[in-house]
């Protein structure tokens, strides 16, 4: 008796339960009455996500979106069903939707799957080892930049190829290509100024012997199409970078600019080679001036008085690199050994009329891009180093899309999703989300771009709705037969029993 009652007092829980998976996972709405203190329903999947923490004491703040009410107030409202967290368990996909903010207001960041790091069960996913992590950007917005390009001047970049084109001509026609153009100067009233400095020994120095800012197409134009050219002597590409992320923007005509119109410095630095001081440098030599050079870098960040005015480093390398496989060690040690730098098979190999004769430094460019919170590009050809140009002039955007894939299994119980920044400034935050202890959600519909979308509300309810109308009908029905056969048969029982047990007594 007491195990029936007590699992007639169940069936209405689990079908509550249920009808709770029902309503979360056709609705993009937060079932209060079905969730449990701070968890919100997944849409689309019976999945629930939990408050998300932010990292505190960070130079940005890192938003992920976890109700409609937050995405309603920044995205538009087309793009909501993207902004809420998503899990497909078939497919191991989980997408959330990120912000960055400075000081409560919104802070536009050109964010990459290179500079953001994805971490679930402890480990880090990335794209290998059948893992993925793709990176959405929406909502663009133009900004005020100061972008300083400086340009290798060496020797070197007046060698031809085998079109009779030398390497300043391939810089120089990637620089004057349209969209180039329009991602130095966007239309739409955005303030944006190009400093040119080209560089061979010592510091850099202006295109056109003054240093200028200038304010559109048309003076660029004119600068780069007859003052950018080939000058003569080494490569001191480390000296270069330190001194356009640090004293050149100290000069009163930066310095203005920046302070004008809240410019973030961008510096993309172009080189066809090695950072190369005399004739009888080798690799290794470079290991402790780089290792300098990133001490530099650090201070040059860490000392600018506002988030926004802070420089950032890209790196270009016109050329094939020397190590392709190389990666930047896990640590965060500015101490550069020639083992990391050139490898073993390079660590003294001449760089003068050796290695630069048909290899570029790609090691040394992805350390100085790390850490000066950019990026590094190789590339061969004209098409390639304007790609390269774009993207090192991104627009920045509102909020992001972040997906990433793992194994399906992985998602069979509660995980954490961690977000860390891992260049240009401090930013961190994790969510908690657990996925349904009683069943999955129908698959998800993977789309032409990759995104694997929710299937309908019908889809659930055809699963659900029978099995719930099941549990309510066996609830229902035992409590029927249960009551007509006390009826039936309880009472009859009784009297029959006392008869038994009168006759007994009269024989007695």
């Amino acid at each position: 008796m007491r195990r029936v009652a007590a699992w007639r007092s169940g069936l209405p829980r689990l079908a509550a339960g249920m009808l709770c998976l029902v309503l979360g996972a056709g609705a993009l709405t937060t079932v209060t009455a079905c969730s449990e203190t701070g968890l919100t329903p997944i849409a689309g999947t019976t999945t629930r996500v939990g408050v998300p923490v932010t990292e505190k004491n960070t130079e940005l703040e890192l938003k992920i979106f976890t109700t409609v009410a937050e995405c309603a107030g920044t995205v538009k409202p087309e793009d909501v069903p993207l902004c809420m967290p998503h899990v497909d368990r078939r497919s191991g996909q989980v997408r959330v939707a990120i912000q960055f903010r400075l000081d409560s207001d919104d802070f536009p960041f050109p964010l990459t799957q290179d500079n953001l790091r994805v971490i679930t069960k402890g480990r880090v996913v990335q794209n290998a080892d059948a893992m993925s992590v793709e990176i959405i950007p929406h909502d663009p917005v133009d900004t005020p930049q100061l972008y300083i390009l400086v340009i290798d001047g060496s020797s070197s970049m007046n060698e031809a190829g085998s079109r009779g084109k030398t390497r300043m001509d391939r810089v120089r026609e990637a620089l004057l290509m349209p969209d180039v153009k329009n991602a130095f100067f966007p239309k739409g009233g955005v303030k944006t100024g190009v400093l040119l400095m080209s560089f061979t020994n010592g510091d850099p120095q202006p295109v056109g012997g003054e240093l200028k800012i200038l304010p559109d197409q048309r003076a660029y134009t004119k600068l780069v199409r007859n003052d950018l050219r080939v000058l003569s002597g080494f490569t001191h590409l480390y000296g270069a970078v330190q001194y356009a992320s640090g004293p050149l923007l100290e000069q009163d005509e930066v310095r203005t600019f920046i302070d004008a119109y809240q410019a973030a410095p961008t510096v993309i630095v172009l080189t066809d080679g090695f950072n190369n001081e005399a004739g009888d440098d080798t690799c290794a030599t470079n290991a402790e001036r780089l290792g300098r050079l990133l001490v530099a870098l650090r201070r040059s960040r860490d000392e600018a008085e506002d988030i926004r005015k802070r420089p950032t480093v890209f790196t270009v390398g016109l050329g094939r690199p020397l190590r392709p496989s190389f990666e930047l060690p896990k640590n965060d040690s500015d101490k550069i050994s020639a083992l990391k730098l050139c490898g073993r098979r390079y660590k003294d190999r001449r760089i003068d009329g050796d290695l630069e004769l048909n290899k570029i430094d790609n090691a040394s460019l992805n350390f100085i891009a790390e850490r000066g919170g950019g990026f590094a590009y190789v590339k061969t050809d004209r098409d390639g180093l304007a790609d390269a140009f774009r993207a090192a002039a991104a627009q920045r955007y509102t909020w992001f899309e972040v997906r990433y894939e793992v194994d399906p299994h992985h998602l069979r119980r509660s995980f954490e999703t961690r977000l860390r920044l891992m260049s240009y400034a401090d930013a961190e935050a994790s969510v908690r989300i657990y996925p349904s202890a009683w069943l999955d959600a129908p698959p998800g519909i993977r789309e032409a771009d990759g995104r694997v979308d929710p299937q309908s509300y019908r889809h659930t309810a055809v699963v659900l709705m029978p099995l719930l109308g099941g549990l309510l009908s066996l609830g229902f029905v035992g409590a029927v037969l249960f009551n007509s056969g006390r009826i039936l048969f309880g009472r009859s029982r009784r009297p029959a029993a006392k008869a038994r047990k009168g006759t007994g007594t009269g024989k007695s």
